[in-house]
């Protein structure tokens, strides 16, 4: 929803001209710092060096402001390609893929409350994280000393980052529409203006997408309910999400005695064909009650 990228393998050609593009990147910085060698000129070789980290930075901002905003965050994903390595930061799948040109964020939505100003700041968060990397750098370097020419490569290093990071913050926030394999993307700019006139209704649809394919997602009896009851919480007595509640906790023959579900699920499940009253119900007492006698 946020941010998305390319989520796929190159394919064909793709690949070499990927290398191809990098490594002659690399040589011609490379012949440029060789040449008449002066520390500054180290600074585009800082630069490129910096990206990768500044995008994970970007995506990072994007997952933090979600998770501070009450959301859900399903995935971060930092470059495309094929998985290189996967890790879990504060219990969300981090993915880190071959090419480092991009990223992306999946966060999940959980109520209609806010909606707008909350999808807004999650848009906004990627630049602003690297701005306030760069907030960050002219603090500890002053402002003289951040403009200034220097030999110091430290230095020149902090003013290559600062640079890099102002630039991406620069072109994300311009408004622009991207077409990439997953279908038409914002950039942060442009998420930032959709979020604040987006029709109530639309923002109100994909809530309900996401919490139905959540509750349709659940393998287990305790998933489904929490799913059931989370979507409850943030939609109320959809009809269209009750009837995905009933066929899913159906599936998994829960038990929804005493779950804070609508009044229908509970109806329609005490009285539907794999009954949760009658004989298993009654197992299921009959089991607790031995229990408590053992």
């Amino acid at each position: 929803m946020h941010d998305p990228a390319p989520d796929r393998e190159p394919r064909g050609n793709e690949r070499w001209i990927l290398a191809a593009a990098f490594l002659l990147a690399l040589g011609a910085l490379g012949a440029i710092v060789v040449d008449d060698y002066e520390p500054a000129k180290l600074a585009p070789v800082f630069m490129l060096l910096s990206w990768f980290p500044l995008i994970a930075l970007h995506e990072l901002g994007h997952a933090v402001a979600a998770r501070l905003v009450g959301w859900r965050v399903e995935q971060i994903v930092v470059g495309f390609g094929r998985e290189a390595l996967s890790f879990e930061v504060w219990g969300v799948p981090f993915v880190l893929k071959t090419y480092p040109l991009g990223g992306y964020v999946v966060p999940a939505p959980r109520r209609l409350e806010g909606i707008r100003l909350r999808s807004a700041l999650v848009y906004a968060a990627g630049p602003l994280a690297e701005l306030a990397l760069v907030g960050g750098i002219a603090l500890a370097l002053g402002p003289e000393v951040l403009f200034a020419r220097t030999d110091a490569v430290g230095v020149i290093a902090l003013q290559a980052v600062a640079i890099a990071a102002t630039l991406g913050a620069g072109l994300n926030l311009v408004p622009r529409r991207v077409e990439t394999e997953r279908g038409t993307s914002l950039s942060d700019g442009m998420g930032v203006l959709a979020s604040l006139v987006r029709p109530a209704a639309s923002f109100a649809a994909e809530l309900r997408a996401a919490h139905e394919a959540r509750v349709r997602g659940a393998r287990d009896e305790a998933s489904a309910l929490a799913a059931c009851e989370e979507a409850y919480a943030a939609l109320g007595d959809d009809p269209h999400l009750r009837a995905v509640m009933i066929a899913t906790l159906e599936r998994v023959d829960a038990d929804v005695e005493g779950r804070a579900l609508p009044e229908r699920v509970l109806s329609r499940l005490a009285r539907g064909p794999s009954s949760l009253t009658g004989s298993r119900r009654g197992t299921r007492a009959d089991a607790r009650a031995a229990q408590g006698s053992g």
